[in-house]
Formats: C-alpha cells, sequence, structure tokens
C-alpha cells in the first residue's frame, strides 16, 4: 500500500491528463495505474482491451518481482 497510494494520486483516475502540469504529465503517462484505470474504463465503456490492459498487468507484475522477494527476507528476518 505504501507505494501503491501515491501512485494513484499521480494517475488520470480523478482528473484527465490533459489538464495536469507538462511537468506531471510524463509521470502519469507512464504510470501504471493510469494505464490500469484507462484498461478499465475501455472494458466498462466499450468492451475491448486494448495495450494498457498488457502494460498494466506487466506494470503488477514487475512489482511482485521487485517487493515480493523485499517482503519476504524482511519477514525472514524477524521470525
Amino acid at each position: 500500500m505504501i507505494v501503491l497510494f501515491p501512485l494513484t494520486f499521480l494517475s488520470n483516475a480523478f482528473v484527465p491528463v490533459n489538464t495536469m502540469p507538462e511537468w506531471l504529465q510524463w509521470f502519469v503517462n507512464i504510470n501504471p495505474i493510469s494505464h490500469l484505470v484507462t484498461a478499465v474504463r475501455d472494458l466498462a465503456n466499450t468492451g475491448s482491451m486494448g495495450k494498457d490492459l498488457v502494460i498494466s498487468l506487466i506494470g503488477a507484475a514487475v512489482m511482485v518481482a521487485v517487493f515480493a522477494p523485499l517482503t519476504v527476507r524482511a519477514y525472514m528476518r524477524r521470525t
């Protein structure tokens, strides 16, 4: 949650990207949460799956690949 909470607020979930400052738009466009929100909107509105779904799944896999070993290592140190 520590990682996902700021990423949610720095995405297009609440505000359209074109209304954000330019210095923030570049991060919102590469944010995996933005791609997830766009993929869910596309699925709900048109029923189609596009590249945003693939990008969000790759982003989720990268986050798991990075943080799962760190979490297991921290857990093993405590026990």
